[in-house]
């Protein structure tokens, strides 16, 4: 069988699909276990409010967060109500609402956590990082339009937000607006570059048909770090250059990495298929099927091997698997001809 229908085949079958970022935002820190929280609730629970309004806040507040470092988060709301309760100073009624709204975020509760978020917006009008936050849920939410405005809004009153530009690249990312998600990407600083940053300015670059861009920005990652779904990325983007001997190696970089990676034996063994080494691909396609039996391109690539190796008999046993297991039309057309063609020999 030729490799364009078997190329074919596989785009037919896999579905490659991606996505970014979490809501942790500033809390991320408090999430280490507290070994005093229990004393301060029993010593602090009982705040006299006749103590210094002062230093009775400030115990609250050690109370509050001694409860989010355990992730009580429901006791810590019920500490920051009895904080505004004693109305404390505009400033920092902002911070409490942006906590409150931060919490709220970490259980979900997205539109509480809106109301409060627009509750700090109100008190600090020009507050880039609350619009950002603000951003954020209406992004995850798939809300795009709203997202837009609101990462557009927080780089107006700061150019250079980190969290601004890699939402709005984010945001056109996931809808494929690449050029767009470059745009944005490209204005964070290199040092502050994540894994989903690269690899999403990666793909971006590969959709563009930007390839060269694409392998600048996972090389200088992959230099200092092991990870196997980038190093498969990379064996894809030399595949589809047809540069086979660079494909194979990152696949097999990748496969040294994660051994039951299904993708990647597949990828690797038609590889080997296309370059000859037919001993190399029947061993890595029984492997693919051991790690999943159900697919319809195990077996229609196992039938065209066997049939290069003379095994007729076997060829015609994969190819009907193969034919029960498709699920497109134009899979079951393509092993209806293999098993016509191996019925003739």
């Amino acid at each position: 069988m030729n490799s364009l229908n078997f190329c074919t085949i596989l785009l037919t079958i896999f579905i490659f699909a991606d996505t970014s970022f979490g809501l942790k935002a500033n809390l991320e820190e408090h999430q280490k276990k507290s070994s005093y929280s229990k004393t301060l609730s029993k010593s602090l629970i009982g705040i006299n409010i006749v103590k210094n309004k002062k230093e009775s806040l400030k115990e609250l507040d050690l109370l509050a967060k001694s409860f989010i470092d355990e992730g009580s988060y429901n006791r810590a709301l019920d500490i920051y109500d009895k904080i505004l309760d004693q109305k404390p100073p505009r400033k920092k009624i902002f911070e409490y609402y942006v906590i409150i709204g931060d919490l709220y975020n970490l259980k979900k509760d997205y539109n509480l956590s809106l109301e409060y978020y627009k509750k700090a917006l109100y008190i600090r009008k020009n507050n880039a990082e609350v619009m950002v936050k603000i951003g954020k849920i209406f992004f995850e939410g798939n809300l795009f339009e709203l997202a837009e405005k609101m990462f557009l809004d927080a780089l107006k009153i700061d150019k250079k937000s980190i969290k601004a530009n890699r939402g709005l690249g984010d945001l056109f990312y996931k809808q494929g607006l690449y050029a767009k998600a470059i745009n944005y990407y490209i204005k964070i600083p290199k040092e502050f570059y994540e894994r989903e940053i690269i690899r999403n300015m990666a793909d971006s670059y590969k959709n563009l048909n930007k390839i060269n861009e694409a392998i600048d920005i996972l090389e200088p990652f992959l230099e200092k770090h092991i990870d196997y779904e980038l190093m498969f990325d990379m064996g894809l983007i030399y595949m589809n250059m047809n540069n086979y001997e660079k494909a194979k190696e990152w696949l097999l970089k990748s496969l040294e990495v994660k051994a039951d990676n299904f993708k990647n034996c597949i990828y690797l063994a038609s590889l080997y298929d296309l370059t000859g080494e037919h001993k190399k691909a029947i061993e890595l396609f029984n492997k693919a099927y051991d790690l999943d039996s159900s697919y319809a391109s195990v077996d229609f690539m196992r039938a065209s091997l066997a049939y290069k190796a003379g095994r007729i008999k076997e060829a015609k046993i994969y190819a009907n698997e193969s034919y029960k297991k498709a699920k497109s039309i134009f899979v079951k057309d393509q092993v209806t001809k293999l098993i016509k063609f191996l019925d003739r020999k």
